[in-house]
């Protein structure tokens, strides 16, 4: 029997461009797991706002949908039958639940969000149970036509090579060998190397629910566009740029996929390109030309989680970003991260590749070119971070960061005395930060800080007080509660 090691050995071989399908298998799931956890860190933000119950559930599903991907991380092969035969579940229904979902989600955008071509459709009754109601109905959907003729996968069978030069094998996982299946097992002729596969059912339905979402969210994408342009609808439901940003990289990562998957691979293909013409590329054909077709399958398949993150990103940065402190330098720290790590990673793959065909030793081209993004990893990582402030502003500047530090220390015994305001002052007007901005400061740190006792166990209240001088010398401030007090010198005293 293949040991799971063997199986990742071969999957980090030359034929699999040095383990890239794998790798983008990985980061798939470390994906699905950051977005769940971003999911519920926008619900945590304010979970009675009906707005963030949609967004927290949207992203949530976005993420099942890499589920597809991820699952790869569990290699094909006969010998892990009873692991796929769960892992299957997540593939292929979950997956389906996942998109039928997420695109119910989307069409309810205009129901959370006003858009001027579709404001009938913006409801606070519907609001209140929308947001919930949209995955039982995908589920149900998918319930009630998996079974049916479009949709079901009747017919599965493992592609087996078991040495170079042996005769491939079929092993039936469910229904029956496929004339598709024999006939990829007849081109192969004798094996040229070790390997296992899967070779299943090609439901044109199927490839449908993978790709609607990519026309539904180009279309959602004008509306959206088109309200922010005109600008005139006022309040808490117009979206966010940081929304339209983040809803923007997903559809054009997507608008790839989907012209890759539908134009560009039949047209250099000749015809159909499915998993199917995969195998053929990997096995059979076995040219230059055919590695390249492979190359830019396998790459393409990680774009869709990618434009998820990314998504998932600006969505939480446009939800926390009022109520999570220091939110928008760790979204910047975790972009500029991924994109320079994911970018050395395929560089390296790329590299080691083109010096496999041209000199036979591979892990030459990748170690030149590490040692190169290595030495120049400065100036990228400084163009990165340019990127990464230019879609995730601060909140405040670096002056008005030191202020807020002040402020949290003066703070921390649960009131300010008359001293630490003259200090604050003097620090605010060498900074030239406006009495407006002192106001926007000070309100970001109660709403961090909302009914969260003191070490002396003052509850901070929840909005920076109105402060004044009386014409008699006294010092006074009203909170937003109504509580008045006024300063004796030492400490402050509630009056009335």
């Amino acid at each position: 029997m293949t040991t799971l090691a063997e199986h990742y050995a071969r999957a980090f071989g030359p034929d699999r461009f040095f383990g890239l399908d794998m790798v983008i298998n990985w980061i798939a799931l470390v994906i699905i797991v950051w977005i769940i956890g971003l999911s519920y860190l926008v619900l945590k933000s304010d979970s009675t706002n009906l707005q963030t119950r949609f967004v927290s559930i949207l992203l949530f599903f976005e993420g099942l949908k890499g589920l597809w991907q991820a699952s790869n991380i569990l290699p094909y092969s006969f010998e892990f039958q009873q692991m796929w035969d769960v892992l299957w579940i997540l593939k292929i229904d979950v997956f389906m639940i996942a998109n039928i979902t997420a695109v119910i989600l989307y069409l309810l955008f205009p129901v959370y969000f006003r858009i001027n071509a579709l404001k009938f459709m913006f409801n606070e009754k519907v609001q209140k149970f929308a947001w919930w109601i949209a995955p039982i109905i995908g589920i149900l959907t998918w319930i009630i036509i998996k079974d049916t003729p479009p949709f079901i996968l009747e017919n599965a069978s493992w592609l087996s090579c078991s040495a170079v030069g042996a005769e491939p094998v079929l092993h039936v996982w469910y229904g029956q060998v496929t004339a598709e299946a024999e006939n990829i097992r007849t081109s192969i002729g004798q094996c040229p190397a070790v390997f296992d596969s899967l070779v299943s059912d090609q439901r044109l339905a199927l490839w449908f629910l993978t790709l609607i979402g990519t026309p539904i969210s180009i279309m959602a994408l004008i509306f959206i566009r088109i309200t922010l342009k005109q600008g005139d609808i006022d309040g808490d439901y117009v979206i966010p740029k940081p929304f339209y940003t983040g809803f923007l990289g997903k559809v054009i990562a997507n608008t790839i996929f989907f012209s890759t998957i539908v134009i560009f691979m039949p047209l250099i293909n000749g015809g159909p390109a499915g998993f199917l013409a995969v195998l053929e590329w990997r096995y059979v054909d076995r040219s230059i030309m055919a590695n390249v077709k492979y190359f830019i399958w396998t790459l393409n398949l990680g774009l869709p989680i990618i434009a998820v993150g990314f998504e998932a990103m600006m969505f939480v940065y446009a939800s926390t970003k009022d109520t999570i402190l220091g939110i928008d330098s760790r979204l910047r720290r975790t972009f500029t991260n991924t994109i320079f790590t994911g970018v050395g990673a395929i560089a390296f793959i790329a590299a080691s590749e083109i010096m496999e065909n041209l000199l036979g030793f591979g892990l030459l081209g990748g170690v030149v070119l590490g040692v190169g993004l290595f030495v120049a990893r400065k100036p990228v990582i400084g163009i990165l971070d340019g990127i990464s402030h230019r879609l995730i502003p601060s909140e405040f500047s670096a002056e008005e960061s030191e202020y807020l530090k002040l402020f949290t220390e003066s703070i921390s015994d649960g009131e300010i005395t008359g001293n630490e305001r003259v200090l604050l002052k003097t620090l605010a007007s060498a900074y030239g930060i406006t009495d407006d901005r002192i106001e926007k400061i000070e309100a970001s740190f109660f709403r961090q800080n909302t009914e969260t006792p003191s070490e002396n166990n003052v509850v901070i209240l929840t909005e920076a007080p109105q402060q004044w001088t009386d014409d008699s010398g006294y010092s006074w401030r009203k909170f937003s509660d109504g509580t008045i007090q006024w300063w004796n010198g030492t400490e402050w005293q509630e009056y009335g």
